[in-house]
C-alpha cells in the first residue's frame, strides 16, 4: 500500500476528507458544509481555503502552481520555521519544514462541518544537520467558516534555542489597487525593498507597486478591505508582534504569472527580524492566525 492509499485508509472514517495526488504531491481535499480547502502533506501547507458559500477563495493560490517535491506550492500558507527570510549561511530561505513531509496525527470533522487537522514533524538526522536542536513541531488547523492555524514549537532538548518564524499567508483580492489594509497605522516598519530602511506608517496601506515590509508592535487584528470582492478579510494573530505585508507587483516569483500579482496580497503573522522567540528546554510557544470575512454592505 502506497502513502496515498494508506492515508485514505487511515482516515476513511472522516467522509469529508479525501487524499489526492497532484503532480508529485499528496494533498488533503476538504469539502464540508462549512469550508472548501486543500492541504499539502509536504510542509503541512494549506494551499487554498474558503467558506463553502463564498464564491472566491480567501486563502489564494496561483492559477497553475507547480506541485513538486522540495518546493512550496505558490500560494496558500507556507510555514516558515525555524527562521524567517534568508539564512546567514544556508541557501534555503524560510527554513526547512515547508518542504518536508509531515505526519497527520489526527483528523476530525464535526457534524456541523468543522474540519480539524493535527500535523507533526520532529527532529531527524536531516534537520540536525541544518539546525542542531531537538524539537517537536505541530500545526493545528481548524477549517470552517473561519480558519484558525496554530504553529506550536516544543523544545525537546536540554538547551534553549531562538527562532524566527512565519505563517506566510496569501490572500485573494479582486484588485490590489483597490485594496486598503487597516490596523498597522502609527507603527514603524523595515522596508526590504530599500535595504531594510526604517520608516513610519502614518496612514492606512494602499498598494500601487511592489511592497515587502516588516511591521513591528503589531499584535492586534488587521483588516484587508476589498471593494471588488465586496468583503473585509479580518486577520487576527497569536504570539506575534510583527507582521509582513508583501506584494511583488510584476516582479513575481516562480509559479506565478505577472498579472496574478494584482489578485493577491500577503499579510503574515510572523516573528521576524528583531522579533525573535526564545524557547527554554521543555517549553512550548505558539504562533497563530485566525482568518474570517464579512461583507462590506
Amino acid at each position: 500500500m502506497d502513502r496515498l492509499e494508506a492515508l485514505n485508509a487511515q482516515f476513511a472514517g472522516c467522509p469529508d476528507l479525501e487524499f489526492i495526488k497532484i503532480g508529485d504531491l499528496i494533498l488533503a481535499k476538504i469539502d464540508t458544509p462549512l469550508a472548501r480547502a486543500m492541504v499539502a502533506v509536504q510542509g503541512a501547507q494549506i494551499v487554498e481555503w474558503k467558506p463553502a458559500d463564498e464564491e472566491d477563495l480567501v486563502v489564494w493560490r496561483a492559477e497553475a502552481p507547480s506541485y513538486e517535491t522540495g518546493k512550496s506550492v505558490r500560494g496558500g500558507i507556507p510555514i516558515c520555521w525555524p527562521w524567517f527570510g534568508n539564512h546567514a549561511t544556508l541557501p534555503m530561505a524560510h527554513g526547512f519544514v515547508r518542504t518536508m513531509e509531515w505526519q497527520l496525527i489526527n483528523a476530525e470533522c464535526s457534524k456541523e462541518g468543522l474540519m480539524s487537522l493535527h500535523w507533526r514533524i520532529t527532529d531527524s538526522a536531516e534537520t540536525m544537520a541544518l539546525w542542531p536542536y531537538p524539537f517537536e513541531l505541530d500545526v493545528i488547523m481548524h477549517l470552517g467558516r473561519t480558519l484558525r492555524v496554530q504553529l506550536v514549537t516544543h523544545n525537546t532538548g536540554s538547551e534553549s534555542f531562538s527562532i524566527t518564524q512565519g505563517l506566510h499567508t496569501y490572500f485573494k483580492v479582486g484588485d490590489t489597487h483597490s485594496v486598503v489594509i487597516r490596523g498597522l497605522e502609527g507603527g514603524y516598519y523595515l522596508d526590504k525593498l530599500k535595504g531594510f530602511a526604517r520608516a513610519q506608517q502614518d496612514d492606512v496601506i494602499t498598494i500601487n507597486g511592489a511592497l515587502d515590509r516588516i511591521y513591528f508592535g503589531t499584535s492586534h487584528a488587521i483588516e484587508i478591505e476589498d471593494t471588488v470582492c465586496n468583503r473585509i478579510i479580518l486577520v487576527e494573530k497569536e504570539g506575534s508582534h510583527s507582521t509582513v505585508v508583501w506584494n511583488p507587483d510584476e516582479n513575481v516569483p516562480t509559479g506565478m504569472r505577472p498579472d496574478e500579482s494584482r489578485q493577491m496580497v500577503c499579510v503574515e503573522a510572523v516573528n521576524a527580524a528583531d522579533d525573535t522567540v526564545s524557547i527554554a528546554p521543555g517549553a512550548r510557544k505558539i504562533l497563530g492566525t485566525t482568518v474570517s470575512i464579512r461583507r462590506l454592505d
